[in-house]
């Protein structure tokens, strides 16, 4: 019950101090995402260029976003790449969790995993949803890039941006996620396709985020 009572009461102190942060911090704005360095193609498949609707863009406040579909040759559904960079993070601008927006978007999160990814020869978790609307199911991977190393949890990446604003540095982050929709291969298929493909991109999101400035090895 003690340690219980303690975790609380730390996680209540990390969550006002966050909170002060994101109201009181108005420095250290950076721009140091090079999202057109993202190619054009990526494991065989081309990239079509996606819209975001102006509400959408409201609501992200995102210094930078890309959102490409990249088509199967074979007539395949297509990968769904979304990528939001975020200059300074402070209230209202900041990275979203997809936990919260997809209900908010009428998914529903089916099951959720890690999935592993080299980083500087370590592995690294990403995460992996499986996500339903009505009929259709998708899989989903995403994580999140900050000045300290690739993340995938939310409370992480709070106490990053926490930490980094004590120590006056830059707290620009970025959001990745790579959407397939399970096709009739049926999961595993979409999960080897998706893995794939994620391993493909991985250097080149390193490139267009260099904000670790630490290398990503696709070696697969």
């Amino acid at each position: 019950m003690r340690v219980r009572s303690a975790l609380f009461l730390l996680l209540l102190g990390v969550t006002a101090l966050w909170t002060h942060v994101l109201r009181t911090d108005r420095g250290h704005v950076r721009d140091d995402a090079r999202l057109d360095l993202i190619p054009s193609e990526v494991g065989g498949r081309a990239a079509q260029e996606l819209t975001i609707d102006p509400r959408s863009k409201r609501i992200l406040r995102a210094s930078r976003v890309l959102r490409r579909a990249y088509l199967d040759p074979s007539g395949g559904d297509a990968v769904e790449l979304f990528i939001a960079y975020y200059g300074s993070q402070q209230t209202g601008a900041q990275v979203h969790s997809p936990q919260n927006c997809l209900p908010g978007s009428g998914w529903k999160i089916l099951s959720r995993s890690r999935w592993f990814v080299p980083w500087k020869g370590t592995p690294k978790p990403i995460n992996e949803f499986i996500i339903a609307k009505r009929d259709s199911r998708q899989l989903a991977l995403y994580w999140f890039v900050t000045r300290s190393d690739l993340l995938d949890n939310e409370f992480l990446l709070k106490w990053d941006l926490v930490r980094n604003s004590l120590l006056g540095s830059p707290t620009d982050a970025a959001f990745v996620r790579l959407v397939l929709p399970v096709g009739p291969g049926g999961l595993e298929d979409a999960r080897a396709e998706l893995h794939a493909f994620c391993l493909d991109l991985l250097p080149s999101v390193d490139r267009a985020l260099p904000l670790t400035r630490r290398g990503i090895r696709a070696d697969h």
